[in-house]
């Protein structure tokens, strides 16, 4: 192939290139903080689920099982929006074994204050992804989630307080 068109060709896969990586790094990234969120809802839920069971009244044991299954709904919403990407979920668990051994080793209603310090971690985070990412379908799901995020707050301190 001649020198010219050589370059020539070179100059359009550039353009191409330049034109459709910034989307597909977008993207990916985009998938990535997805994933982290599912990572985050299901180990929530999980926490959740078993500090329920350190609970010695039943009504509040179901409104802790109620928090835990509005956290499955979550991750299978970020699970949804991760597909419908183009991507495929993949959980980090190494990601929050640290947190959740810690908060594992906490004892009594302490485990519930643990979990509540950690929902309004991931209620944080979301703020700071919906003023970060461009993805007016992601920051409405988003916006959804921290919805229920702040209901869950106010559960989880009604129990907190309850049990103190």
């Amino acid at each position: 192939m001649a020198p010219e068109a050589q370059a020539k060709k070179k100059s359009i896969a550039e353009i191409l290139k330049s034109l459709f990586m910034p989307y597909l790094s977008e993207t990916d990234e985009l998938i990535k903080i997805l994933n982290e969120d599912y990572s985050k809802e299901m180990a929530l839920a999980h926490m959740i689920d078993e500090h329920a069971e350190i609970i010695p009244f039943d009504f509040l044991r179901e409104k802790l099982k109620k928090v835990a299954e509005e956290e499955r709904k979550h991750a299978e919403k970020l699970k949804q929006k991760i597909t419908e990407l183009g991507g495929t979920v993949n959980p980090s668990p190494k990601a929050y074994a640290i947190k959740t051994s810690s908060i594992h080793n906490e004892k009594g209603f302490r485990k519930l204050v643990a979990d509540l310090e950690f929902d309004k971690e991931i209620y944080e985070d979301y703020i700071a992804q919906m003023n970060r990412i461009g993805n007016e379908d992601v920051k409405k799901l988003l916006r959804e989630i921290v919805e229920d995020e702040m209901k869950h707050k106010d559960i989880l301190m009604d129990v907190v307080m309850r049990l103190c």
